[in-house]
């Protein structure tokens, strides 16, 4: 092997060494916890709203099955499910059982909700 070929290969060798060490070094992705809850609505918020339907958003005081409550935040948009269709907010009732996942969102004070099932116990 020839002297340039030989440090070219050794180059190539250092620079795949390097960029393997600084992929272990910047460590795994942080993600957010999700935490699951199940209850009936105690109490629903809305805060604010548009003119379209399912542009409202607010909060949910939730009364855990085991136990307590929990206060999530609903941002716009129909994706709350309910059997086979999709309904907003302003559709949830006190007293209405559902299954929440939420995520806390960092800077805001309570925890938003990713995903909600409405329907019976």
């Amino acid at each position: 092997m020839t002297p340039v070929k030989a440090v070219a290969v050794l180059l190539l060798c250092l620079a795949l060494a390097l960029g393997l060490a600084s992929l272990s070094i910047a460590g795994e992705q942080k993600t957010t916890p999700v935490k699951q809850d199940e209850g009936q609505i105690k109490s629903v918020k809305i805060d604010k709203c548009a003119l379209q339907p399912g542009s409202c958003e607010g909060s949910i005081i939730l009364a855990q099955k085991t136990g307590g409550e929990v206060t999530l935040a609903i941002k716009p948009g129909p994706w709350i499910q309910r059997g086979d269709k999709y309904v907003t907010i302003e559709e949830l009732g006190v007293g209405n059982y559902v299954k929440a996942r939420a995520t806390q969102i960092a800077g805001e004070p309570i925890p938003r909700l990713t995903d909600i099932y409405a329907g019976d116990e």
